[in-house]
């Protein structure tokens, strides 16, 4: 059987990683799977090419005006028995492809939480019409396209996200630092809060609590957002406990030297460095939203708090930073032990044979 796996490109995000890795599990299944994308951002390229799996790159496709036509051009060329669709923009192309080409079973793949019903919401889930399959990889974005769009909801089926438990790992020994360190890691955009995550850093340290939080998310896209939060952090003059940083290539290593890892976003799917920072073990501080309640658990292996409110920022970091020794161990544990009951790859790859392997 024949599978192409589409995204926009294979830049440093959760959806890229995701559909590398569903592509890897599939070819050592012994199915014949292509990679394809349209945007030369290849931050996972070197991963698909050290384990051998093909990839295309549609240079033509990157023209907006002409992309949907050299995507169903390409498809109907390779003739693939399914096609396997992850973000909003390749699932579109791909849903319309099909209108003209009934050949292939269509899975299209939702990876975050839509926050309102626009114009876009409506065209992408009405041509969700032609997809075999839509697959949200969080609960709440099940449950929004159930409610919103009910002519959908024989399609939908919720499978989350992936960690590699072999890869991802506790430290042999961990140790607290005296100065206790912090790890984000996340675009820095508005939907990730980080200008309401700065004012509550200059609340923690004026109540006299010592750490440093290490954000890994610069980038050039978003150039304007970050510079603004660089001038609030200069202005309120906590440079010294919040450290903006480049995206990273050595995240796992990133996890291991942490002694907590924090999200402050307003919305989220299934969180990647969420499910990455549980399999290494680490205490997690992060927003109450979506499927976050469902891996952190208040009080067994972080602390939720609302995104909205400063003060709930700062109360749970406050008392993450406080547990004792004994307390900290027992979340590091119970971290793990969540993304190895959650989050395996055998059960992700499963749950996608199902829908491959099922009749259309």
């Amino acid at each position: 059987m024949k599978i192409l796996c589409i995204i926009d490109y294979l830049g440093a995000g959760g959806a890229q990683r995701q559909i590398v890795g569903l592509a890897t599990f599939l070819m050592e299944k012994g199915y014949d799977v292509v990679v394809a994308f349209y945007h030369q951002n290849s931050f996972f390229l070197d991963e698909l090419q050290n384990r051998g799996v093909p990839y295309v790159y549609l240079e033509k496709a990157e023209n907006k005006y002409t992309r949907v036509f050299h995507i169903a051009k390409f498809i109907r060329g390779i003739m693939p028995d399914v096609v396997i669709s992850y973000l909003e923009t390749p699932s579109i192309c791909c849903s319309i492809a099909r209108v003209f080409n009934r050949r292939f079973r269509l899975i299209v793949s939702e990876r975050n939480t839509t926050q309102q019903t626009g114009l876009n919401e409506l065209i992408r889930f009405n041509l969700y019409r032609w997809a075999n399959c839509v697959v949200p990889n969080a609960y709440s974005q099940e449950n929004y396209i159930r409610q919103s769009f009910p002519f959908l909801s024989k399609k939908v089926v919720t499978i989350p996200n992936f960690v590699d438990l072999d890869l991802f790992v506790p430290p042999v020994s961990r140790e607290r630092h005296a100065v206790p360190e912090v790890m984000i890691a996340a675009s820095i955009w508005p939907s990730k809060n980080t200008l309401g995550f700065i004012d509550a850093v200059s609340m923690l340290m004026a109540k006299g609590y010592k750490f440093h939080i290490s954000w890994y998310g610069l980038n050039e896209k978003n150039k304007d957002y970050c510079n603004q939060c660089q001038e609030k952090i200069d202005r309120l003059g906590v440079g010294e406990c919040l450290e903006l940083k480049e995206k990273t290539t050595t995240i796992k290593e990133c996890y291991q030297s942490a002694d907590y890892f924090c999200l402050p976003s307003f919305y989220e799917g299934t969180p990647n460095v969420i499910c990455e920072a549980m399999a290494c073990g680490l205490p997690i501080a992060c927003s109450n939203v979506c499927d976050n309640g469902r891996y952190v658990l208040e009080g067994v292996n972080g602390f939720l708090f609302n995104p909205q409110s400063i003060n709930s920022i700062v109360e749970s970091l406050s008392r993450m930073l406080s547990v004792g020794d004994e307390e900290y161990s027992l979340f590091c544990s119970n971290s793990r032990k969540e993304a190895e009951a959650r989050l395996s790859a055998d059960t992700f790859i499963e749950n996608y044979l199902k829908l491959i392997n099922t009749p259309s």
